[in-house]
């Protein structure tokens, strides 16, 4: 209750005048390189300032109202990301247009290691349409687009320094950036300081063993995080060329692991001294640049990227004190893009060679220990082509990429080298009628390897409370996939709408084998043809008055996915329904979000009911001018206004590790 009051006496400083201009975006993960006014694919494309002026959360939490897209929540650091039904390795992270090689592949309990200080845009695109666009994949992309290695001059000198507060996790967070240009070299530099605590529940939101529990803060469920990046380059007549260096080290708790479920039978003697905690450490080198006025080529712009990665997953205290899994990811990777749009007077043509390595080791503290994967060293080498032109009303996007990929792993004691060579491709037609009416229709074919955990995994997976076999005679996936877009806005009125069918010939997954080892159950990827089949639809309307503009919408998303030879696809996003009002003045924002969840019963295999349930969220921003160039940017925000018991249908851990309680935090950024 302190809290509420706090935040009312925060409203009456806050409540003055936020202009919404209107800018040209450049979807930088676009191989035309186009503007998101000219894109006809269905993409998302967040504004920096919504991220970095707004509370700190997981990737996937970010980004988990957006119509299409959800989490799949393991707590407040880890969410990763599900676009239309698929996650995993089906949806890329990537920064800059560079994939962000950690484990994440390998777990729902390790996060999507990419840094979210000082972000300039955040890229979404749904869909196997994202082949257009660098790294594409059937579900999707995300790319976190920040200014690190600058390919224009900065003008002048930035600085920001960002200090949060949140109640929910007594959470503190502290930033600070710089960009700037000295003596014709630009500069950048980030920090940020991340430091949650356990955080609070609703009464009896926790379940064990399918009794509630009536504790309200969840045990390790904190996290801590530090960042830094570095970034310098060079621009002149010719292009640009830079680097930049980034280190990362994060440190939680494990709320859930499955062997407090499977072998101690309820009895959790010592348990409550026990702490599963992850400590994660990330390094990364990038050289980037650009050359231009080549004969032949409008430009030729090119990467060096080499990273080096590691999770290890530890036992403090109880039984198992001292015991370990350390995962490490070693890998480079080297991108080409021609621009050879001058071949021709209109169309816009390019084509893309990337070629990675990537060996991924899981290791015991216990040398007698078996990993329960053993290392697997992965070579890719992806050629690609993008073409795309107008033709009066009709845009033309065209795009085809070939992709090999060889895996050499072990497989209990037999080695194998497994190889792939997929054709992909993708066709987007779009037409810009009279009257603010835009139709588009995507036609794809994208296909899939089998990831190294599909391949090779053959071990207890504690965390998902189940022992995984992998097959190593696994065939890639191929999607199938159409959709059509609706877009359309006159006098203050918006519709967006976006249905789609998705065929998935060969869908790996697991599958409960029914039996059991050490109480543990036994399940094994599997290949089956599957489709996903749903919509987005959103609609609304702007209000222009004296003081401002008042804008109201209503979205809502749906997916269906089942087995062709019958059943559900499991752990599928339900039904979501987003009510949303924004108010903005000359410089201050108002928005509140209702997010209905409802109820998930269309069940897949050993899934049991998830309840739906309502989230009110809002968030105020206020820009106040001190002097010249000095800015002061003041942020309140809330979530879970309603307390209510919420949990993700995604999540492998949805029961014993629900959903945070009511939040309220403050957020100041001074730029300067």
């Amino acid at each position: 209750m302190k809290n509420i009051y706090y935040f009312i006496l925060l409203f009456a400083f806050l409540n003055t005048g936020f202009a919404q201009e209107t800018e040209e975006v450049i979807v930088t993960s676009s191989l035309g390189g186009a503007t998101l006014a000219e894109i006809d694919s269905p993409i998302f494309v967040i504004k920096g300032d919504d991220i970095n002026f707004g509370a700190t959360t997981s990737l996937g939490e970010n980004l988990n109202s957006l119509l299409g897209v959800n989490s799949s929540d393991f707590g407040p650091g880890v969410g990763q990301p599900i676009i239309r039904g698929m996650g995993g390795t089906r949806v890329k992270i990537l920064s800059n247009g560079k994939l962000v090689r950690d484990v994440s592949g390998l777990g729902s309990d390790h996060l999507n290691d990419v840094d979210m200080n000082n972000v300039q845009q955040i890229e979404i695109v749904r869909g196997p349409s994202s082949l257009l666009y660098s790294n594409g994949t059937m579900g999707g992309i995300v790319n976190v687009v920040d200014q690190t290695i600058a390919s224009k001059d900065f003008d002048g000198n930035n600085f920001n320094i960002g200090l949060e507060r949140q109640s929910v996790n007594q959470g503190t967070t502290g930033n600070f950036s710089y960009q700037g240009n000295v003596n014709d070299v630009n500069i950048t530099y980030g920090f940020k300081n991340v430091n949650f605590e356990n955080y609070d529940v609703p009464a009896f939101s926790i379940i064990h063993e399918g009794t509630p529990e009536g504790d309200e803060t969840l045990k390790n469920s904190d996290f801590a995080r530090t960042s830094q990046k570095f970034g310098t380059s060079a621009v002149r007549d010719w292009g640009y060329l830079g680097f930049s260096i980034g280190k990362g080290e994060n440190t939680y708790g494990i709320a859930y692991h499955g062997e407090h479920e499977d072998e101690h039978e309820g009895e959790h003697e010592g348990e409550d001294d026990e702490r599963i905690q992850v400590d994660t450490d990330s390094e990364n080198l990038t050289l980037e640049g650009s050359a231009t006025n080549l004969s032949g080529l409008d430009s030729f712009n090119y990467f060096l990227q080499v990273n080096d990665y590691t999770f290890i997953e530890g036992h403090i205290g109880g039984k198992h004190n001292g015991e370990s899994t350390t995962y490490t990811n070693e890998s480079y990777e080297i991108g080409l893009k021609g621009d050879i749009s001058g071949l021709s007077n209109s169309a816009v043509q390019n084509f893309t060679i990337n070629i990675n390595q990537e060996d991924i080791k899981i290791v015991k503290s216990d040398d007698d220990e078996v990993p329960f994967m053993k290392p697997v060293e992965s070579q890719t080498l992806s050629l690609g082509y993008f073409y795309g032109q107008e033709f009066g009303m009709l845009d033309i996007d065209f795009g085809v990429r070939l992709d090999q990929v060889s895996r050499d792993g072990t497989y209990n004691t037999t080695t194998h080298d497994i190889s792939e060579s997929d054709l992909s491709t993708a066709l987007t037609l779009g037409w810009n009628l009279e009257n603010n009416l835009g139709l588009s229709l995507g036609i794809s074919s994208v296909a899939r390897a089998p990831s190294e955990l599909e391949l090779f995994m053959n071990g207890k997976h504690l965390v998902a409370a189940r022992i995984e076999r992998g097959n190593v005679n696994l065939e890639s996936e191929r999607s199938n996939n159409i959709d059509f877009s609706l877009d359309y806005e006159n006098d203050g009125y918006f519709l967006n709408a976006s249905v789609y069918s998705n065929s998935v010939d060969s869908y790996i997954y697991l599958l409960d084998s029914g039996t059991k080892i050490d109480k543990l159950p036994v399940t094994n990827f599997t290949q089956a043809d599957a489709d996903f089949n749903g919509y987005e639809i959103e609609v609304g309307r702007s209000f222009a008055l004296n003081n401002g503009d008042f804008i109201i919408s209503y979205g809502r998303d749906e997916v269906v996915g089942t087995f062709s030879s019958g059943g559900n696809v499991p752990r599928i996003t339900p039904v979501k329904n987003i009510y949303s009002f924004a108010y903005s003045q000359q410089d201050i924002t108002y928005d509140i979000k209702i997010k209905d969840i409802q109820k998930e019963d269309d069940l897949g295999l050993g899934e049991t009911v998830t309840n739906g349930f309502t989230m009110v969220d809002f968030d105020i921003t206020r820009s106040i001018s001190i002097g010249n160039d000095e800015e002061l940017v003041l942020s309140v925000f809330g979530s879970n206004l309603l307390d209510e018991k919420a949990r993700s249908h995604t999540s492998y851990a949805k029961d014993p590790v629900p959903l945070a309680g009511r939040n309220f935090g403050i957020k100041l950024n001074f730029n300067f």
